[in-house]
């Protein structure tokens, strides 16, 4: 088992959201939030905001752990823990393909199955 840290960065009622490239080994092609693997040694939410930096040239701030979920790779079973998140610096663009989405358009993208609940509870107002 794997486990999956993901940032979600929510900003005035947006959310930043990348797409995987079309060559990716999983999810090829599929909108995501920032994350990965967490390294040994490493805290979950340690790696969220590890891996936002280093996907999206934002720096974070981890609020809390805001949903879990079962996906799968092609490595084996995975347990993504999604973690809530603030940027530190309003002012910083976030690297392409990462870009900012209005909450409420998060239902039009194309997001791993593992995002439902999640996407589902964002837009109903919760985070």
């Amino acid at each position: 088992m794997t486990t999956i840290a993901v940032a979600v960065v929510l900003r005035h009622g947006w959310v930043l959201v990348g797409r995987r490239a079309s060559d990716a080994s999983d999810a090829a092609g599929l909108d995501e939030f920032p994350g990965g693997k967490v390294e040994p040694g490493e805290s979950p939410a340690a790696a969220a905001a590890r891996e936002c930096l280093e996907e999206t040239g934002l720096a974070v701030r981890i609020d809390g752990l805001v949903d879990r979920a079962a996906g799968t790779a092609r490595s084996g079973p995975l347990d993504i823990l999604f973690f809530a998140a603030t940027p530190l610096d309003d002012r910083v663009a976030p690297l392409a393909p990462f870009a900012w989405w209005p909450i409420e358009a998060l239902d039009a993208g194309r997001f791993p199955p593992a995002n439902a609940r999640l996407i589902a509870r964002l837009a109903q107002g919760g985070s």
